[in-house]
């Protein structure tokens, strides 16, 4: 008898100690594990001091501004229409004469206006032929922001950039004036060209400034 009470107290000793440390292992366990961070992201995904993803600059597309004798790339519209191939060109604008004089009479300005023109230098760097009257495409703007369209034409100083059309099969370079008329007190302050013009396209468009 004595021996079952003692067997017996032995087993419930053993008992209380396997719960008691079971239960503090569970217990301890959660206890020590540190709730999820939220929002800290990844190292892959950290801003840099400025603010500024690593990656923005790259990937920013440049502006298309440059100066007189600056070569600017230009391309075509997305879906061409000139065909197949990528329409794409180095357009650099070579001279530009604020005085100009029409080698034909009847294309004179109006009075209180004043020609000017722009020479420019075009080579067609992409796969596919670029095609365009040689003067729409082409905006003089003065120092108020007032925009001149090209106009029809050659100067006296030399030949007009195409004639009547331009066109620029890949690897060739054209050379010639676009002509526009002024009021004859305007401050011409920049000339933009923008390949197969449809409407306003400020990242396709290459300016230069005159100041």
């Amino acid at each position: 008898m004595r021996r079952s009470i003692a067997a017996a107290a032995a087993v419930v000793t053993l008992t209380a100690t396997l719960v008691a440390c079971g239960g503090s292992d569970g217990a301890g366990d959660k206890a020590g594990l540190a709730p999820p961070t939220k929002g800290t992201g990844s190292s892959s995904t950290a801003q840099p001091a400025g603010g500024q993803s690593s990656g923005a600059t790259a990937d920013s597309t440049p502006a298309l501004v440059g100066k007189l004798g600056d070569t600017l790339k230009l391309v075509g519209m997305p879906g061409s229409l000139n065909g197949t191939g990528t329409i794409e060109a180095d357009f650099t604008l070579q001279k530009f004469e604020n005085h100009a004089k029409s080698a034909i009479g009847v294309l004179e300005p109006a009075a209180g206006h004043r020609l000017v023109a722009a020479e420019f230098t075009v080579l067609e760097t992409g796969t596919g032929t670029y095609q365009g009257s040689g003067y729409a495409e082409a905006m003089a703007y003065d120092a108020n922001g007032q925009g001149y369209q090209g106009k029809p034409g050659a100067p006296t100083v030399g030949e007009s950039l195409g004639g009547l059309q331009l066109i620029v099969k890949p690897g060739q370079r054209v050379t010639g004036w676009i002509v526009f008329e002024v009021p004859e007190d305007a401050k011409i302050t920049s000339v933009t060209y923008l390949m197969e013009k449809a409407g306003p396209d400020p990242e396709r468009t290459g300016k230069w400034t005159l100041d």
